[in-house]
């Protein structure tokens, strides 16, 4: 009876445990397929610019793996992309309720919402972005001072743009530097002059003032 008994407990054993393997087995290739579903995804995105395939793709991957923060963002940015704004925003909210410190959710929803013209919400994600910026997303710094340098013009706060390209330039690599530069410098200059020669202005014509 005891012989029978462990040998049932064997058998019992034994059968959780070619369960446990077949379910390793099973998320071994689940895995491999949403990794494969996502780099088709990324490359019909990013190379193609086949945009509403990579959707599919990035759909497929969130089948399997629904909170997987890289085909999330990567389905943000192909709706940004598709010029479905608040859908994109959806996403990266669902992003951030997750993984609240996402650099990439942060910066696609600075985009977005500097779109939609809500700039000082896409000012507090980028700075929350820049707050969170580590040595492994370093390659994240340019196209964060971008973003922030467009939110700060379009809230014409060319000052503290202007103090933020002079930071920029001290951090960033020679080519980010002279894009910057070229694109931004001078907008930036040449409303400071115009703020400077309107303050003169009206230094001297009192009675007036800005609308």
């Amino acid at each position: 009876m005891k012989r029978l008994m462990t040998c049932l407990y064997l058998l019992g054993v034994r059968k959780e445990q070619r369960l446990t393997q077949l379910f390793n087995a099973l998320k071994k290739v689940l895995n491999f397929s949403a990794e494969r579903y996502l780099k088709t995804a990324g490359d019909l995105f990013i190379y193609q610019g086949e945009y509403e395939s990579a959707l599919l793709m990035v759909e497929k991957t969130l089948e399997i793996e629904p909170q997987d923060p890289r085909a999330l963002a990567l389905k943000g940015d192909i709706l940004y992309c598709l010029n479905r704004d608040l859908e994109a925003l959806d996403v990266f909210n669902s992003l951030l309720a997750i993984y609240p410190t996402s650099l990439e959710a942060l910066a696609s929803k600075a985009a977005v919402l500097d779109v939609l013209g809500k700039y000082r919400e896409a000012l507090n994600c980028c700075n929350a972005a820049l707050a969170n910026l580590s040595d492994k997303s370093h390659y994240l710094l340019g196209s964060l001072y971008e973003q922030k340098l467009l939110i700060l013009i379009a809230l014409r706060r060319y000052r503290e743009a202007d103090t933020l390209l002079k930071q920029a330039l001290l951090e960033l690599d020679k080519t980010s530097k002279e894009y910057l530069v070229a694109n931004y410098k001078g907008t930036i200059e040449q409303n400071l002059k115009y703020r400077r020669k309107l303050r003169e202005y009206l230094g001297k014509h009192p009675y007036l003032k800005i609308v």
